[in-house]
């Protein structure tokens, strides 16, 4: 529907531009004016796009949690502890002493001591030192001192002083003015009417039911016993506020702009880097070694082993075992055992019950009922209208040529619309957070 809208304007905008002073280019359906020539085939046009932003204001409902505080009563058992004094008969066990004779057979051990003769044999050593000669070689050291011609090589260092060529690259600066094309953007304004939404706050009074709180009552059973039930009271109405708002339609200039794209020549300063080689002279100091050749007396000693014949005499011993024989008195010990019968007396206990009384305090639970006032929030549910805001862009292009068909100045024709498919670029508002009402 936007293209078959704006296709519609452009040709009432076409017919509203032919004037009474056009009425014989008309013919052969308008081919004698040069107004028919397309645009293309009579200069290059400069087309640019834009994006303009389309708003939309729509109402979503959110429901809220509203917390409402209500009181009530609750039966609540009590236990006490009462202590009581009972009675109460125990038995302890007595245990009676009692003596007794036991005969019983215990084994002694009885030792006798005998002697009797034992022979053996011992093995002395005997030890004899004698003497032998030895005859062995020991070599001597001789020295004596002597001097040798030694000849060695010096290094003597030698400074000399010699120009050497550097070269090295410098760069150099030129700056020049260079002319350079550029486009730029400017933005110019255009005044629009829009249509907004405005939301009013309005207030509304709604009539809310409370139930009724639960009281315990008695009441007999089928068997006549009393039994406790919980009944719940008549509940009321109270009067409650609720949000209701309401929407205003409203005009509303905005301005918005529209970017253009201007062509034009910037004279732009370079500076350019030039290589250029620059030649010095840059004296060195250079040192060299020279070898010399010198001499040097070295003292020296030379050993020479002397043959020599020594005469020891070495000791040395030598063993012998001699035997002999001996008589000794062993001891010799045998034990025998022999059985008594002797009698003990035997301590034994006589286990018997003997009742005794003890006063005892008993802790025996005692149950009341107690009524205790207790709060607790309740939750219901709350909904209201909240406006956000829905943001597409549409894509515009505008075609502007520089000149009318064949080269004749003239009312140049307005620029062509081509809107593309819209992008859709929704922006929600944040959603409120729940309100926490405590009545």
């Amino acid at each position: 529907m936007k293209h078959l809208g704006s296709g519609f304007i452009a040709v009432l905008a076409l017919f509203a531009g032919w004037g009474p002073s056009e009425a014989h280019a008309r013919r052969y359906c308008g081919g004698a004016c040069y107004n028919s020539c397309p645009v293309q085939a009579c200069a290059q046009s400069c087309c640019t796009t834009q994006c303009q932003v389309q708003r939309q204001t729509a109402y979503r409902t959110v429901t809220e949690t509203v917390w409402d505080r209500q009181d009530y009563t609750v039966n609540r058992n009590v236990y006490e502890t009462v202590c009581e004094d009972r009675p109460v008969t125990c038995y302890r066990t007595i245990m009676d002493r009692r003596e007794r004779e036991v005969p019983f057979t215990v084994s002694r051990q009885v030792q006798e001591t005998s002697q009797r003769e034992e022979r053996f044999t011992t093995n002395h050593p005997i030890f004899e030192t004698n003497y032998r000669e030895v005859t062995r070689v020991v070599r001597r050291p001789v020295w004596q001192d002597q001097v040798r011609t030694e000849n060695y090589v010096v290094c003597r260092p030698v400074t000399e002083t010699v120009s050497r060529e550097c070269r090295q690259t410098v760069m150099r600066h030129v700056r020049e003015v260079v002319n350079r094309p550029r486009c730029r953007t400017v933005m110019r304004p255009v005044v629009e009417t829009r249509t907004v939404a405005e939301v009013v706050p309005h207030w509304t009074t709604q009539q809310v039911y409370h139930p009724g709180r639960c009281i315990p009552q008695t009441t007999l059973d089928a068997c006549g016993c009393p039994r406790t039930c919980m009944v719940q009271c008549p509940g009321f109405y109270t009067s409650q506020r609720v949000y209701c708002p309401q929407t205003v339609q409203r005009q509303v200039q905005c301005t918005r702009y529209v970017a253009e794209v201007v062509n034009e020549t910037v004279p732009v300063q370079v500076v350019r880097c030039i290589p250029d080689v620059v030649v010095t002279q840059v004296p060195q100091q250079i040192t060299r070694l020279v070898h010399e050749t010198r001499q040097r007396q070295v003292p020296y000693r030379t050993c020479s082993w002397v043959a020599e014949n020594v005469v020891h005499r070495v000791p040395y011993q030598t063993c012998r075992i001699v035997t002999r024989e001996h008589v000794r008195m062993a001891p010799v010990v045998t034990c025998r055992i022999v059985q008594e019968q002797r009698v003990r007396r035997e301590v034994y206990c006589v286990p018997r019950q003997e009742a005794y009384v003890v006063t005892q305090r008993v802790m025996r639970p005692v149950c009341r009922v107690v009524q205790q006032q207790l709060c607790r929030m309740v939750p219901r549910q709350v909904s209201r209208q909240v406006p956000y805001e829905i943001c597409t862009m549409v894509p515009v292009q505008s075609c502007q040529p520089a000149t009318n068909c064949c080269g004749v100045p003239g009312d140049a024709p307005a620029p062509v619309t081509m809107p593309d498919e819209p992008m859709q670029a929704a922006r929600t508002l944040p959603r409120p957070a729940p309100v926490l009402s405590m009545r």
